[in-house]
């Protein structure tokens, strides 16, 4: 899933314009991903833009994203149950290529108390700044 802000443009015209639409292309591309690759996803899983990574659009820098447990939405929207089949709910959040290198490099452990003191949420935001620019030479 994605959470886009109240002011983002959702019209089939919109769409047209890759700094509306990659939200939507990426939901699409991960929704295929298992498909096609004959694997899985879950909780921590980042995926790139390409190799090496590119940013989604113009109105961007974001180059990949991670899955993780639902943000915004009540706990009890990550997951249904259905029959004897119980589906996860994983929110798509952009990252930044240091954020995307971080992750690898330390692990998910370590960049999650990032977004969380940076206030990091599952709702796009194109203008946040990255919870990894180093400072003093340091992480």
């Amino acid at each position: 899933m994605t959470c886009l802000p109240p002011d983002w443009r959702l019209t089939q015209e919109d769409f047209k314009n890759e700094s509306w639409y990659w939200p939507i292309r990426w939901l699409k591309i991960l929704a295929r991903f298992p498909h096609e690759y004959d694997t899985w996803l879950w909780e921590g899983h980042t995926i790139p833009n390409g190799d090496p990574p590119e940013p989604f659009a113009d109105n961007t820098q974001f180059c990949g994203v991670m899955l993780l447990p639902p943000i915004t939405a009540p706990p009890e929207f990550a997951t249904l149950t259905v029959g004897d089949k119980t589906i996860s709910f994983f929110s798509m959040i952009p990252l930044y290529p240091d954020e995307m290198d971080h992750k690898i490099a330390h692990g998910i452990k370590s960049l999650l108390p990032r977004f969380e003191k940076h206030g990091v949420t599952d709702i796009i935001d194109v203008n946040r700044r990255s919870v990894c620019r180093r400072r003093l030479g340091l992480w």
